[in-house]
């Protein structure tokens, strides 16, 4: 499968281009306000939404420089609310999705509801402020889960696309290729979570090893369109932050409660995107890290086993062209001195086609070993056998959608 992605021909870019790099974005980073916004609802048992009801009034307490160590008594009684609150929630929420935007209000009036007989007028007011705060501004904060991902297309001859991402058709395309629908990442730091076989003085073994490397393998996901947002069962980003009895830890009760939350669609989170962008056709690759990360280490070199080539685009300068055949060459002298490995690196360029919105692929040549002053490492396809020719001519065929 070969897969793609539009650049412009800033410094950036071709900085990028010669360390043979993607960036990771955050949701916020990307051109789609709704990336990665899920629906979160709650839908669980009675002793789900009693926790999160004491979750709740935990925060509203222990968070607010009211409530110091002399007002443990006041402390108690709100906390006390617990069961009889997350019985009155459940109640109300039956077993249908309770979408967690209605939360502040029921909890409101479960809270006025129960709370005016155990709570003084002050401190039910209080109660009340303090855990409507929370709902609204704390909660969303917790339940966040940030992510990380690479785009890439399944098309390079979108006309759309050339205008939007590749500078109106004077940037270029990298071209990518997997055979096992996964990305070879490379890290300079020990930042990658993953799994692999743990090497044993005997050799490698059926043991698993859990860690964090320099380098994974990630697999590459298409992206859903549509015009609904997935849905996210809250609780289950919640259960591991309530608290728990050394004994109910003992018993594995956190795991347990797992099983009391309706699984919904949280895999599909940033793999879903409104149908108007159904023409990017994107795949995409998440960053496997598990913490807020600085963008700075969100920059990973891609594989040698990936990267193929590149297209021109049809107004890119001859200047421009230059350099990015100068930075492919860079690129691949570098991970030569790394690994030793030798790989192909093809150039191609797209033209428009007269009578319709669309691009032809036609290849320019090959990468070559050397580089002499103003002589490019470009090995143009007059100088190239019949046998690479005919191959080059397969991969352009690939890349204009008709093979």
């Amino acid at each position: 499968m070969l897969f793609y992605k539009y650049q412009k021909t800033g410094n950036l870019d071709f900085s990028i281009l010669r360390r043979g790099e993607v960036y990771f974005a955050s949701a916020g980073e990307l051109n789609d306000a709704n990336e990665c916004r899920p629906r979160f609802i709650l839908k669980g048992s009675e002793e789900l939404w009693q926790r999160l009801v004491q979750f709740i009034l935990e925060h509203a307490c222990f968070g607010s420089d009211y409530f110091q160590l002399d007002k443990k008594d006041e402390i108690r009684q709100i906390l006390d609310l617990s069961d009889t609150i997350g019985r009155l929630l459940k109640k109300q929420a039956k077993n249908k999705d309770f979408g967690i935007e209605s939360l502040g209000l029921a909890f409101r009036n479960a809270l006025k509801s129960y709370g005016s007989e155990k709570l003084s007028p002050f401190l039910l007011r209080m109660t009340e402020r303090l855990t409507s705060n929370f709902i609204q501004e704390g909660l969303p904060q917790i339940l966040l889960d940030e992510k990380y991902i690479a785009s890439f297309t399944l098309s390079a001859t979108n006309p759309t696309m050339w205008g939007h991402y590749a500078d109106a058709e004077r940037g270029f395309v990298r071209v990518f290729g997997t055979d096992n629908g996964k990305l070879q990442v490379l890290s300079d730091i020990n930042i990658l979570h993953g799994t692999r076989p743990k090497k044993m003085a005997d050799g490698f073994t059926d043991v698993t090893e859990i860690g964090i490397y320099k380098d994974e393998s990630l697999e590459l996901k298409r992206v859903q369109y549509g015009k609904e947002i997935p849905k996210v069962n809250a609780f289950h980003r919640l259960i591991h932050k309530f608290s728990y009895t050394e004994k109910e830890d003992h018993y594995d009760v956190p795991l347990n409660l797992g099983g009391d939350a309706e699984q919904k669609k949280d895999h599909l989170i940033g793999l879903v995107k409104y149908s108007g962008w159904r023409y990017e056709k994107e795949v995409r690759a998440f960053f496997p890290a598990y913490d807020l990360l600085l963008p700075d280490v969100r920059t990973l070199r891609i594989g040698i086993e990936n990267i193929k080539g590149l297209v021109f685009g049809p107004k890119m300068s001859l200047e421009n062209r230059a350099r990015a055949v100068l930075s492919c060459h860079l690129m691949k002298q570098s991970r030569l001195s790394e690994t030793g490995a030798e790989y192909e690196f093809a150039f191609f360029e797209a033209q428009q086609a007269v009578d319709k919105f669309d691009f032809a692929i036609r290849p320019v040549g090959i990468l070559s070993g050397q580089y002499f002053g103003h002589h490019l490492p470009l090995k143009p396809i007059p100088e190239l056998d019949k046998a690479a020719i005919a191959k080059l001519d397969a991969i352009a065929e690939q890349i204009s959608g008709r093979k």
